[in-house]
């Protein structure tokens, strides 16, 4: 039984079958429960099909069943989708054994993840970890925050102030100090997959890029991996799905994401839609493929995904076939992103209201020594070390804006370089003045 749980846990599940099946039914109750429960999971990753059978079975012959037989019949319940999954995955993950409690807590956590419940995963996920610190289970409590980290980067502002998260600074934090070599694989993965993301989407592409290249191979880091490439205008880097996508709402992810390329690049066609996504996600496919529908796909992601609302709208306002809602479309996804901080998609924004003619002035009033939020954005992409040209791309100006905001900005503090003015404007002194808000045009 050991070995074929060892087996299991290795990610072998065809051997881990093979090794428990001699176990009969007349050996001790304990051991036939273990036995059945290896059994039931190891046909739910090879033959899920099988594993519902398999699981009235096994339930028919434990009508007192075990913490063990209880969070394998979860996970089957999950993995179909059947009513009361979430709830006899929560029942399972509050388990007496520890083990079986956290497994069933972390099985919880993927699957509200794979639905886009990304505010109920990282609730779950918190609690998990709080109960895994206080008994010591340091490398469960790393994993589980990795995990609620992931969920409340990628849903975005306006978070549930209960889960009291600290925000991305918080993420950025943490994932600095993930550098423990034992730290699970999973964990290093969705904490680089987060912080990657924010630094991507604020237009730190280049930082994104160096901490992917460490990750270990997962469907989150791959995505983000994707996405970082197509905010980078590398949509040939983005187009072509390798390894494997996850499921759910990763599925859909990876998904739109090609589809943004694909369209980046000009190529024509429909991609299969996977399926078990998230309505959102499902709504958004469906747009893409029959033209239609993109800003109602944008209100679904509302609650879901903030960045991917603001994707819906830009991809409505460069698709839409009547100017007027395409530039509505455009404008409401500059504001979202504006306020949200994601300086790429903000840029993109920007361009496709050029596409439309849509200029406005951005002669600003005297800032009286202040930066001015652009001049900030710009600086922020300096000291990451991109080129003119890059900052220009990510930021949806001309690379004569970029200088135009770097010059003024070395005036403004007495820089003689643009690293001198990057250094000095993000220097964490007090006495440093807020940014002047000024209107923008994108040019």
């Amino acid at each position: 039984m050991l070995r074929g749980e060892a087996l299991l846990q290795a990610g072998d599940p065809a051997a881990a079958r093979d090794a428990v099946r001699p176990v009969p039914d007349t050996a001790a109750g304990s051991v036939v429960a273990a036995r059945d429960r290896v059994l039931l999971l190891s046909t739910l990753a090879g033959e899920p099909g099988s594993a519902l059978e398999l699981a009235d079975k096994i339930a028919a012959r434990h009508p007192a069943p075990s913490d063990g037989i209880v969070a394998a019949l979860a996970a089957v319940r999950a993995a179909h989708r059947l009513p009361g999954w979430d709830t006899a995955l929560t029942a399972a993950a509050g388990a007496t054994d520890p083990l079986i409690a956290r497994w069933a807590a972390w099985q919880l956590v993927e699957h509200l993840t794979a639905e886009g419940r990304l505010v109920d995963a990282a609730t779950a996920a918190l609690h998990a970890a709080a109960t895994a610190a206080d008994a010591l289970a340091y490398g469960w409590q790393t994993r589980f925050l990795a995990a609620a980290d992931w969920a409340l980067a990628l849903h975005g502002p306006d978070f549930p102030a209960a889960l009291s998260w600290d925000g991305t600074d918080g993420v950025l934090r943490r994932a600095a100090n993930l550098t423990d070599r034992a730290l699970p694989d999973q964990a290093r993965a969705y904490a680089t997959a987060a912080t990657a993301l924010i630094e991507a989407d604020t237009g730190l592409l280049a930082a994104a890029r160096t901490r992917l290249g460490a990750a270990p191979a997962h469907p989150a880091a791959a995505w983000v991996a994707r996405e970082a490439a197509w905010l980078d205008g590398q949509p040939d880097r983005a187009v072509h799905t390798t390894g494997d996508t996850g499921r759910g709402l990763l599925a859909g992810l990876h998904a739109i994401t090609a589809r943004w390329a694909a369209y980046d690049l000009g190529e024509p066609g429909s991609p299969a839609i996977p399926v078990d996504l998230p309505a959102p996600a499902r709504r958004t496919l469906t747009a893409w493929a029959v033209g239609a529908g993109l800003d109602t796909a944008a209100d679904a992601w509302q609650p879901v995904a903030r960045r991917e609302q603001i994707r819906c709208l830009i991809a409505a306002g460069l698709t839409g076939a009547d100017r007027d809602p395409a530039v509505a479309a455009l404008l409401r996804a500059e504001q979202l992103a504006d306020d949200a901080g994601l300086t790429v998609l903000a840029g993109r924004a920007r361009r496709g209201l050029r596409r439309h003619q849509i200029q406005r002035d951005t002669r600003s009033p005297r800032s009286d020594g202040r930066l001015t939020r652009r001049e900030l954005d710009v600086l922020h992409l300096v000291a990451a070390g991109e080129p003119t040209r890059r900052i220009a791309g990510q930021l949806g100006i001309s690379a004569e804006t970029v200088d135009t905001h770097i010059r003024a900005s070395m005036r403004k503090l007495g820089a003689r370089t643009r690293t001198e003015a990057a250094a000095l404007a993000l220097a964490p002194t007090p006495a440093r003045a807020e940014p002047f808000e000024t209107p923008e045009d994108g040019r």
